[in-house]
Parts: C-alpha cells; sequence; structure tokens
C-alpha cells in the first residue's frame, strides 16, 4: 500500500511538472510509475486508470513535441546538405560549423522527444560525410601539435638546466623575472599540443619553474623587509629642522629606491606607507610656509605707505627661507627694487634741482637749506674768484665729454685736448668719476670773476647744468 502511495504522488508530480510547461521532468516521472508498475505486476484499479491517464498526456506532449522538432531537425539536415555540397574553404570554420549544428540537434533531443531512427541515421550519415574536408586539416595539425609538444619539452628541460646552474649563486630578480618572461613567451608560441600532451607538459613546466619562482619569491621577501626597515626609520626622523626632516628623508628615499621589488602586491602598499610616513614633515613645512606668506603680505599691505622702510622690509624678508621661490616674494622682491629706483630717482632729482640753483647760493651764500657736498659747500662760501674763463670753460666741456653731450665747435681744441687726458685717466684710474665731477663743479666756481655771474659764465653753467644732469647719478 505504501508503495501505491508514492506511486500516486509521483503521478501527481508529474502533472503538475505538464501543467508548468516542464515537460521533459514530467515524462521522467511517467516512465518511473511505468518501470515499477511492470515490476509489481498486479496494481488497484485506481492507480492503473491514474496511471493511464497522465501516460497519454505524456504521449500527447510527445506527439506535440516531434510534431514542432522534426521540421527544425530537418532544417539541421539542410543545412548539413549545403556544408557537404559547398564546403567552407577554412577547415577550422567548416569543422566549427559542424560542430554547432551537431549542438543544436542535441538541444532539440534534451528538450523533446529524440529523433527517430530514421531522422537520426540521415542526419548521422550526412555528418560523416560533411566531416571528411576536415580530415587532411585535423591531420596536419596533429603533426604540429606533436611538434610543439617537443619544443615545449625542450623549454621545460633549459628551465630545469637554468635552475641547476643558477642555484649556487641566484642572479638578482630583474633576471630571473626576464628569463621567465621570455621562457612564457616562448612557451606561448608552440601551441596547441595534443590535449594528453597538454595537461602532462602544464604541470612540467609549472615544476621546472618553481626552483626559479621560489628564489624569486625568497628575494622580494628579502627586499620587502628591507624597505619596512627603511619605513621605521623615516619614522623615527624628529629633528626641529622641517628642512632637515626633509633631508632625511629624501636620502632614505633613494635607498629605498636602490632596494629591488618586493612583489607586485606589496609595492603599492609599501610607496603609500613611505610616503605617508614623510607627510608630517611636508605639512610642518607648508605650515611654516604659510607663516612666511602671511608675513609677505603684511608686508606688501605697507609698501606704499608713508614711513614705509625699505630696508626694515629687507631685513624681514632675509629671515623667511621657506618661501625664496614663492610668486609673492619674488613679486614683493620686484615691487621693493622698482621702490627703491623710484627712491633714488627722487634723491638724485633734489640732488640735481639743488646743483641746478648753485649759482643762486654762490650769489646769496645761504647753504641752510641745501644738501651740498661739504667740499662744494666751501668753495660756495670761500670762493678763490680766480677770474679765469678758460678754464671754466674747460671744467663745463669736461662734464660734456663725461656726459656724451655734444659741444659748440669752437671748444674742439679743447675738447681735443681733454680726451687726451681723460684716455690717460683710463689706463691710471687714478680718480672716481664722482670725484672728478666734484673738482669740475669746485673749479667753476673758484674760476668765477664775482659773486654775480657775468653773461659768459651764465651760458657756460647752463651747459654745465645739462651735463650734471645726464650725470646726476655720480653728483657728489
Amino acid at each position: 500500500m505504501e508503495t501505491h502511495k508514492i506511486l500516486f504522488e509521483s503521478l501527481d508530480k508529474a502533472e503538475m511538472h505538464f501543467e508548468a510547461g516542464e515537460i521533459r521532468n514530467g515524462q521522467k516521472l511517467v516512465n518511473e510509475v511505468s518501470r515499477s508498475i511492470r515490476s509489481e505486476g498486479k496494481v488497484s484499479n485506481k492507480l492503473r486508470h491514474r496511471f493511464n491517464l497522465i501516460s497519454a498526456q505524456s504521449r500527447y506532449f510527445n506527439d506535440i513535441s516531434s510534431f514542432a522538432t522534426n521540421p527544425k531537425r530537418n532544417e539541421i539536415i539542410k543545412e548539413i546538405e549545403v556544408l557537404i555540397s559547398s564546403p567552407i574553404e577554412n577547415p577550422k570554420k567548416h569543422a566549427n560549423a559542424i560542430h554547432g549544428l551537431q549542438t543544436k540537434w542535441q538541444q532539440l533531443d534534451q528538450t523533446s522527444k529524440p529523433a527517430g531512427r530514421e531522422q537520426w541515421e540521415s542526419f548521422k550519415k550526412l555528418t560523416d560525410k560533411a566531416w571528411e574536408p576536415c580530415a587532411q586539416y585535423y591531420e596536419e595539425l596533429k603533426v604540429v601539435k606533436i611538434s610543439n609538444a617537443k619544443e615545449r619539452e625542450k623549454i621545460v628541460e633549459g628551465l630545469l638546466k637554468y635552475a641547476q646552474e643558477k642555484s649556487s649563486r641566484w642572479p638578482g630578480l630583474i633576471e630571473l623575472s626576464k628569463h621567465l618572461s621570455q621562457t612564457f613567451q616562448l612557451w606561448q608560441t608552440f601551441a596547441p599540443v595534443m590535449d594528453d600532451d597538454f595537461i602532462k607538459l602544464k604541470s612540467a613546466y609549472q615544476n621546472a619553474r618553481k626552483p626559479i619562482n621560489d628564489e624569486i619569491r625568497a628575494q622580494e621577501t628579502k627586499n620587502l623587509k628591507l624597505k619596512e626597515g627603511v619605513i621605521e626609520q623615516v619614522k623615527l626622523i624628529n629633528d626641529e629642522d622641517t628642512k632637515l626632516c626633509i633631508q632625511k628623508y629624501q636620502k632614505l628615499k633613494r635607498d629605498y629606491q636602490n632596494i629591488g621589488p618586493a612583489g607586485k602586491k606589496n609595492e603599492t602598499i609599501l610607496w603609500k606607507t613611505l610616503n605617508e610616513s614623510a607627510d608630517r614633515f611636508y605639512e610642518a613645512e607648508k605650515s611654516l610656509a604659510n607663516d612666511e606668506l602671511k608675513i609677505l603680505e603684511t608686508i606688501a599691505a605697507e609698501v606704499n605707505k608713508d614711513g614705509f622702510s625699505i630696508a626694515q622690509a629687507k631685513e624681514q624678508m632675509r629671515d623667511l627661507t621657506k618661501t625664496r621661490k614663492a610668486p609673492e616674494f619674488l613679486k614683493l622682491q620686484k615691487d621693493l627694487k622698482a621702490l627703491e629706483g623710484k627712491k633714488a630717482e627722487e634723491i638724485i632729482s633734489q640732488k640735481v634741482a639743488v646743483y641746478q640753483e648753485l649759482t643762486v647760493h654762490i650769489e646769496s651764500e645761504d647753504l641752510s637749506k641745501t644738501s651740498l657736498d661739504k667740499d662744494i659747500a666751501k668753495a660756495v662760501q670761500l670762493p678763490a674768484y680766480l677770474d679765469n674763463i678758460d678754464k671754466i670753460k674747460e671744467s663745463v666741456v669736461m662734464m660734456e665729454l663725461m656726459a656724451g653731450i655734444e659741444m659748440p665747435a669752437a671748444d674742439n681744441a679743447i675738447k681735443q685736448k681733454l680726451t687726451l687726458e681723460m684716455l690717460q685717466d683710463k689706463f691710471s684710474q687714478a680718480i672716481s668719476e664722482k670725484d672728478k665731477l666734484k673738482g669740475l663743479i669746485i673749479a667753476f666756481i673758484n674760476n668765477l670773476k664775482a659773486k654775480k655771474l657775468s653773461a659768459a659764465e651764465t651760458k657756460l653753467w647752463k651747459r654745465a647744468q645739462t651735463a650734471m644732469t645726464e650725470l646726476s647719478k655720480n653728483l657728489p
């Protein structure tokens, strides 16, 4: 009774499979029940009635399946016939096409009632016929595979010999890795091989590489420890001077880079850790640089204000060591230089103005509001009044020569005489240009006739004023 109960349950499950469209699963259960009933012999009418009903459903689906799939099988047969009548030139592609059609046929057998004997035999006969153009190709391919296997055997032997010769004193990582890479590339060129040879040769190849790979791993492990040691040294750097810290780090970094590889999976992590260990130095350096930038900003804000001291600004900037190449530093340096030039020009302009008014001072002897050189001021207060217009003229012409100013043709004789003197002075380097100009001004004053300049002296003084403007930087 228990057996009958199980059979009823199997028939119920089969019916459920049919309703869900799972035809093959349902038919499988029906066949199992059929075998059980035959082995049992005598079963209840109720069970047999139930079996007959479900069995009829199974046959119906078989008929439906055959009706649907047989035309598809006939189409596959027609495709095989086309391949026979018009083979694909490329044997490999031709073989792939046959494999494709065989796969289609198998899928139909798996999802529906298997093909009838006549239909199957027709397909089998045509498939065998379609394979004939590929026979020569596969025979030739077999020869190639056998030859490739022999070459791969040589590669294995070469690896074994290399490991034996080098094991007493292994080369460095680069050479070992390069040798394995080159060997692998050569190995890849000798493909394909027979399936049986493939498994055997693969195992032999891996075993031959193992001693070399082991040595590579050993060297990488050694390098790993060395690099970790360098990183620990970086972590111990703790000088107050951040610049010194960075210098020490950079030296250790060079040591690190001189150590060989530590394995691809380790290198990225190690390099990141190394740089992160030094971040604190650069952060501190950055902080100091930011402080200096604030100082530069403060100085820059004061540049055009009254009472600004260029000398004091320069003194402050002299202590700034972190920002010397910063755009802010270079700009401020440029601005200070320009301001210095401007102030120097102002000083020169003031000095020129004083000398332009020298005749007024001579006539009044009032030097309270002037900044004349002490020797020139003494000459103004106590002039010799030598009344020598020729000496005055020589003084003016010499000023014009020094300034590169064209002079009247009437003074050519004086010009030639003084030019020679200038050449002699050039070679002797006896006196500076500033002292010479000072002497010429004093000579002009001392050779006047009286306090009030004559018309000729006034004319010469105007020429002297022009020359002194050109020579302003050397005014005493």
